[in-house]
């Protein structure tokens, strides 16, 4: 263990947390070194409510290819059972967990029954279990204790902030990333565990330490159920139940100690000192310059498994199990929206506060380009007609820059945070409204303050209105631009499926609307089958409130200065309302006020549609999974 990572103070079984103040950078384990993490695993035989699962003749199709996924699939696993589902890539594995869960089934035709104490389910087994996925998805601005507080939170329902610190304390002492998942799992004491793929990235001393965990879990009077590729010897004999898959059909369900007969019978001996897993997982592969023997070497084991005795063993243990009259599971509450929001919220601010791209980059950037603007547009007069021009220009230039530098960088973090938004909303720990109140007020001051940075840090420079009230005016505008920027950014993102694709929309739409937002082009002599478009941009709604406040606090209706035109002539000065009249604007400080009412229904419209966009992917994301 590095000098890094935790200090940990041991007594016995319990594990505490001595100091712990880093933020942890949760990437790919395949990348990223990990402290770790360690569990105080509870007796509790006879404590939890006894729970069997089964599953019946579970037959998944794919609809419009006609491929069977799953091909009449039945088992079990008991309270105090570690259940493996094993097989070579693409047998089922990962499918039948899905299956098991309900998820990830969208577009496939679902046969059979999944029955928790005897009752089917469905979805709501999310209430009565844990879900260890396999990558390991975290917010890595947060520590491990900010992460398990603000999860126990979201699943631990009713109880006081002393009793979330307590529970959180016995849990974890460090924050390795797989271990980390089942610590989250663990906060809302499941009665079952399901894990994908628990080991996989990890060496052997991981790997093992943490099927220790597992085979603690079970002990402890879980039924836990996880897919597994390839284990080691010394993992395997630490099952107590193995489910062989091939080509989505059953080819053995039953004890591993048994395996090495079970081929045997089949004339495909295990060779001695090798491993039972291996042997078995060779046997049921598709070799690719082999691929018709194989499958008939497959088809065979399968076809006399179904008529196995253990086979016949298993169904009537199925059926005598679930005739017993057992007490429903009890089910995790769902925290209320308030908490939900709270939580997220909480979440959120501090990954604004320690996202270096996001928080310090983005002031100091705003600062730079503030000061550069006013050094560029350095006191320009307003009393000829180039420096009218060059203020138009700076004005402009402010919602240029307030808008691509905003929308950029929130397209940029947004889609990192998607996977573990859809993760946590399958897991039941809130809904998607609850992120969204609580992902926008999170970003709201982060861009006000942006907005603030930028009009302050060039407004007294250039040559706009020095006036407190007019400068206050300049603030609240910017401050509405940035944020319908944002707004824009975050449901881009959201409705994109990746980053370069949202990029490659942003560009061109961008282009659209500063061309149309007052400068370039006169919005009043916009051709008729284009001038809606000004109507969508928030350009010409910053451009045209920043020039209202400015003009008519510069120039005003009664001019007693002259100016000087383009060719140096004294002539009177321009009042405001012809140079806004000249950029088809509307003249009026009342009209600065529709602005700001249109900025906000804009904003929320955006917002809205981030939402509905959320929505949306969630629902493609979890389409079609077919990877045994």
């Amino acid at each position: 263990m590095s000098e890094s990572q935790h200090l940990l103070k041991q007594q016995g079984d319990n594990i505490e947390i001595i100091e712990e103040q880093q933020p942890i950078n949760y990437g790919s384990l395949h990348q990223q070194q990990h402290p770790s993490v360690k569990f105080k695993i509870e007796e509790r035989e006879n404590t939890l409510p006894s729970v069997f699962i089964s599953w019946h003749n579970l037959t998944i199709k794919h609809p419009k290819s006609g491929r069977i996924i799953l091909d009449n699939v039945s088992g079990m696993a008991k309270s105090g059972q570690l259940v493996a589902l094993m097989g070579a890539s693409g047998a089922g594995k990962t499918t039948l967990l899905n299956t098991l869960l309900s998820r990830n089934l969208t577009n496939l035709t679902v046969q059979g029954k999944v029955l928790v104490n005897g009752e089917e389910m469905g979805k709501q087994i999310t209430f009565v279990s844990g879900y260890v996925q396999q990558d390991e998805l975290f917010m890595g601005t947060l520590t491990v204790k900010e992460h398990l507080i603000i999860q126990a939170r979201l699943r631990l329902v009713g109880s006081t902030e002393r009793q979330i610190k307590k529970r959180v304390s016995e849990g974890i002492s460090g924050g390795e990333a797989r271990r980390l998942l089942f610590a989250c799992e663990l906060l809302s004491n499941p009665q079952i565990i399901f894990a994908d793929e628990p080991t996989t990235g990890l060496d052997s001393s991981m790997a093992e330490s943490v099927i220790n965990v597992m085979k603690k879990l079970a002990q402890s009077g879980r039924t836990v159920i996880c897919t597994i590729h390839q284990p080691s010897s010394t993992i395997y004999r630490q099952f107590d139940m193995v489910m062989f898959l091939a080509n989505g059909r059953l080819a053995y369900f039953g004890e591993p100690s048994k395996t090495v007969d079970y081929l045997n019978s089949f004339g495909y001996p295990c060779p001695r000192n090798y491993n039972p897993a291996d042997a078995m997982i060779q046997c049921l592969s598709i070799e690719m310059y082999n691929e018709e023997i194989c499958k008939e070497r497959i088809g065979k084991i399968c076809d006399d498994w179904e008529v196995n005795e253990n086979a016949l063993k298993l169904k009537n243990e199925i059926e005598e199990q679930n005739k017993i009259v057992v007490d429903k599971p009890e089910r995790r509450k769902r925290a209320t929206f308030g908490v939900q929001t709270s939580a997220l919220l909480k979440r959120s601010i501090l990954d604004n506060i320690r996202n270096p791209g996001l928080a310090k980059a983005k002031l100091s950037q705003k600062l730079i380009m503030g000061i550069f603007i006013g050094l560029l547009y350095f006191q320009t007069s307003p009393q000829n007609f180039i420096g009218i021009s060059n203020l138009n220009g700076a004005m402009f230039y402010i919602v240029v820059e307030l808008t691509y530098s905003t929308l950029f960088g929130i397209i940029t973090f947004m889609p990192a945070d998607f996977n573990l938004i859809v993760r946590e909303y399958h897991d039941g720990l809130y809904n998607l409204l609850a992120y969204f109140v609580a992902r926008i007020c999170s970003y709201i001051p982060l861009f006000a303050i942006d907005g603030i940075v930028l009009v302050g840090s060039s407004y007294w420079m250039t040559g706009l209105v020095p006036n407190v009230g007019r400068f206050g005016i300049a603030l609240g505008i910017a401050v509405l631009i940035e944020q319908s920027a944002a707004a824009f950014g975050i449901m881009l993102s959201t409705a994109c499926p990746s980053y370069p694709v949202a990029i490659s929309i942003a560009g061109p739409i961008l282009t659209v609307l500063s061309l149309t937002g007052g400068l370039f082009a006169n919005v009043g002599e916009l051709p008729s089958f284009i001038s809606w478009v000004q109507y969508l941009s928030w350009f010409r709604y910053g451009f045209e409130a920043f020039a209202i406040s400015q003009w008519e606090g510069a120039l005003g209706e009664h001019p007693t200065k002259n100016c000087t035109n383009f060719n140096n002539q004294t002539i009177a000065c321009p009042t405001a309302t012809s140079v806004l009249q000249k950029l088809s604007f509307n003249p009026g400080i009342d009209n600065i006020f529709y602005y700001f009412v249109v900025f906000v229904t804009y904003n929320w419209n955006l917002f809205f549609g981030f939402w509905i966009a959320l929505e949306v992917n969630r629902r493609v994301k979890f389409g079609i999974k077919m990877v045994g």
